[in-house]
């Protein structure tokens, strides 16, 4: 007998289609991404205990799941689909990263070591092992003086200016969609973080270089799989078949830059045309030959020029990719009730 099981559509009262439809297909995306979710957990718990085996086929099916997932719980919704893209791309991450860090996992350094359930947890969440020894926390310069929530409220107020100015200028657009990830990232970060987790971000507007830009100032929460899984490889590997320890280094610089732009292309694929892919691509490759460039020519001194340039540069190549981005006319004039029209 051949039963075919359809799941019944969760209607949400007195809000549009498109609406219904992101919540619904939310909702399914959830339920089929918590199975990756909890072999992950699985495996770094077993990792923690010892049992390597165990550790090796969890990861294995982790892996398989995180990716057969998108089939199991196909989503025709723009949004939706790219959130379940970039829930699939963090855990792949994770999961390679951990799997890259095996043989000499961070260390607990955040007190007394929890019990192994909890530390489990912990370094499922922590992006930046920001409990952990080594970690990837790179705090912002004049950290004493630093206040996360009144900087997101300087930045807000930023952004409200933007909103006042003419929305046809990729210039503008380019950095109301630079604050807005400030804005969403350092709310979520303030209300989930952990006690020791330090800020995502540093001011947006005392960036000096690119280099301190992608280092300090800009959010580090994929610079653990950076280092691990592009940087590292290319800057220790290469020096073993004769290629020069600085131009690994840089290679490693652009690995990693190839890997954010991997990533974001493939998390952002549902809801972007192809052109607009490939600017989104090409602005990390280029940003990643700038700052190669910026670290050869001027190395860590500071001075106003390099920040002149350095400002000049960002400016261009991020009201190039806006230029290529079909907003319509502004990130305020969204059309919030066709959010789920498929890209074209």
């Amino acid at each position: 007998m051949n039963i075919s099981y359809s799941p019944m559509p969760i209607s949400l009262p007195n809000l549009p289609s498109a609406y219904n439809q992101l919540g619904n297909e939310l909702i399914k995306a959830t339920a089929f991404i918590l199975v990756p979710v909890e072999l992950l957990y699985f495996s770094i718990y077993f990792r923690t205990k010892g049992f390597l085996r165990i550790y090796e086929i969890l990861t294995f099916l982790s892996l398989g799941a995180f990716w057969l997932s998108s089939w199991f719980a196909p989503i025709s919704c723009g949004p939706a689909r790219c959130l379940q893209n970039f829930a699939v791309a963090i855990g792949t991450m994770k999961l390679l990263d951990i799997w890259a860090r095996r043989n000499s996992l961070p260390t607990y350094s955040a007190g007394r070591r929890p019990p192994d359930w909890l530390l489990t947890l912990i370094v499922m969440t922590e992006l930046r092992y920001e409990s952990f020894t080594p970690n990837q926390i790179r705090v912002p310069r004049n950290q004493e003086n630093f206040n996360e929530p009144i900087q997101l409220l300087i930045h807000i107020g930023i952004f409200g200016v933007l909103q006042s100015m003419p929305q046809n200028l990729p210039t503008v657009l380019a950095f109301e969609v630079q604050l807005s990830i400030y804005i969403i990232w350092t709310s979520l970060q303030l209300l989930l973080r952990y006690k020791s987790s330090p800020a995502l971000f540093g001011p947006l507007y005392l960036a000096d270089s690119l280099s301190g830009f992608w280092s300090e100032t800009w959010h580090n929460a994929f610079s653990s799989p950076c280092t691990s899984l592009a940087y590292k490889p290319l800057r220790q590997g290469l020096p073993k078949y004769g290629v020069p320890v600085p131009i690994a280094r840089s290679l490693g610089v652009l690995g990693a830059f190839g890997l954010m732009a991997a990533f974001h292309a493939y998390a952002l694929a549902p809801i972007l045309s192809k052109h607009e892919l490939i600017r989104i691509f090409m602005f990390f490759v280029m940003n990643g030959i700038a700052t190669v460039a910026e670290a050869a020519l001027w190395g860590k001194k500071r001075h106003w020029v390099k920040a002149v340039l350095a400002w000049i540069f960002e400016t261009s190549i991020s009201s190039w990719t806006a230029s290529g981005m079909d907003f319509p006319n502004g990130l305020s004039k969204i059309q919030w009730r066709d959010i789920c029209t498929a890209p074209h």
